[in-house]
């Protein structure tokens, strides 16, 4: 498990393998603990200790998105907690957290505090350039990119071509599973989390209620942060602190009026809405879980694309084709597919395949291969005879190797069809696109 440090000191993770996590659980279970205090007379000054401990904790983590979830968290629970407040318990929370800001500034956290605010921090503005494209993708894809699909979509079509971090997910729980779903799941994502703040807001009969409130509230904030709400260990505090607030609801009876269950369906669609105005319109892009479209109409081509030959940013390679190397080439509309069983409508079109295809996917092709004007294999894995294609269908075939591939299939293909050596390649063509579509060109 790697281990994560900031200059040179070690980012506590309690075995989450992420400071970011360990965060998140740390800041929800500081706000629960204050549950002590509505329990016994004495609870109080129990909590008071542990909250101050895992603050120390917390600061090891390092994690600013952990510090800022944790101060909105005690935020909801300050704004709804009754008054007056005793000086004494007042003047010790003071003490409290004037030793975790000790703290902060002996292990250095206030310095990467100031990083971010003061100077250039590329973990911010990363996570901000990514979550300004997150409404367009959604709107670019309806029915959602697919689940764990979000990071490599970014990436493929979004990211700015000179930039080359390697993303998962969104860094925002929130907006990666927003932009994996579609539509109907997106609203019912956000009328859940409505529920649950509902179901936890506290009145003056149920002043409880103030710590789940507080809980999701961290939760939220942090899930904003980072990947963080993936781990299934992080529900469980904000999810029995949710089955006790309904508890706490059904046993004194005490429940709001009919009419609030409106409020996070309408909170689902206001925010729906505002996600689709801010992304619309912005590209020419339509993405769904098996293929992607780029460009308006109908696509001339189709790619299959395998990341073992054409690398993990095929789609990077292909914008900047389109977009940079080949202005001219920015009316050429591309489909891109997970593999050709998922392929569309592709009579016409010029069909490109790269690296290896399940048996499914070639008798698929066997079955398209009448259809489509011309198909392309790079670097096939496989043998001519295992497409059971008739001699018309291979005269439009077109098979390109690099000068230096070491495919067992290279041989076979040469007896079989027109073979196009790449000058300089092996197994691994990053530049497809100008192979491709520039053949005579040197990459």
């Amino acid at each position: 498990m790697e281990d994560f440090f900031y200059n040179g000191i070690w980012r506590m993770d309690w075995g989450f393998g992420n400071p970011n996590k360990t965060a998140a659980l740390i800041g929800t279970l500081m706000v629960g603990t204050w549950s002590l205090a509505y329990l016994r007379r004495w609870g109080f000054w129990l909590a008071l200790i542990i909250f101050t401990a895992l603050g120390a904790c917390l600061i090891h983590t390092f994690s600013r998105g952990g510090i800022i979830a944790l101060f909105v968290g005690l935020l909801a629970v300050v704004w709804k907690l009754p008054r007056p407040w005793p000086m004494m318990k007042v003047a010790a929370i003071t003490l409290s957290i004037w030793v975790m800001i000790g703290l902060a500034v002996y292990f250095g956290m206030t310095k990467r505090i100031e990083q971010g605010v003061a100077m250039d921090d590329r973990s911010i503005t990363n996570r901000l350039q990514i979550w300004t494209i997150a409404p367009q993708m959604m709107v670019d894809a309806p029915s959602g990119w697919g689940l764990g699909n979000s990071g490599h979509a970014y990436i493929e079509w979004y990211q700015p071509l000179d930039q080359s971090e390697d993303y998962r997910t969104l860094v925002n729980s929130h907006l990666t599973w927003l932009v994996e779903f579609g539509w109907p799941l997106r609203f019912l994502y956000l009328f859940g989390w409505g529920v649950a703040f509902l179901l936890c807001w506290p009145t003056e009969r149920t002043g409880y209620l103030v710590i789940p409130l507080g809980i999701w509230t961290t939760f939220a904030v942090a899930a904003f942060f980072s990947s963080v709400a993936e781990s299934g260990w992080l529900w469980i505090v904000p999810g029995l602190n949710l089955a006790t607030a309904l508890g706490y609801r059904v046993t004194r009876r005490n429940w709001f009026p009919s009419f609030a269950w409106l409020l996070p369906g309408g909170a689902a669609v206001v925010i729906c809405a505002m996600l689709w105005l801010f992304g619309h319109g912005g590209t020419t892009i339509n993405g769904s879980p098996n293929y992607v479209l780029i460009g308006e109409g109908k696509p001339s081509v189709w790619l299959v694309a395998d990341e073992n030959v054409l690398g993990h940013t095929y789609g990077k390679a292909l914008r900047n084709y389109l977009n940079e190397a080949h202005p001219s080439a920015e009316l050429l509309t591309v489909g891109v597919a997970d593999s050709v069983a998922n392929l569309p409508d592709v009579k016409g079109a010029m069909l490109i395949i790269s690296g290896q295809l399940s048996e499914k996917d070639r008798q698929r092709l066997t079955q398209l291969a009448p259809y489509v004007s011309k198909i392309i294999l790079i670097c096939p894995a496989f043998y001519p005879q295992d497409l059971h294609l008739s001699a018309n269908d291979m005269k439009r075939m077109d098979v390109v190797f690099g000068e230096f591939s070491q495919a067992f299939s290279a041989t076979a293909w040469e007896k079989a069809s027109h073979v196009r050596r790449i000058v300089g390649m092996g197994d691994f063509l990053p530049s497809w696109p100008k192979a491709v579509f520039v053949p005579n060109s040197s990459l």
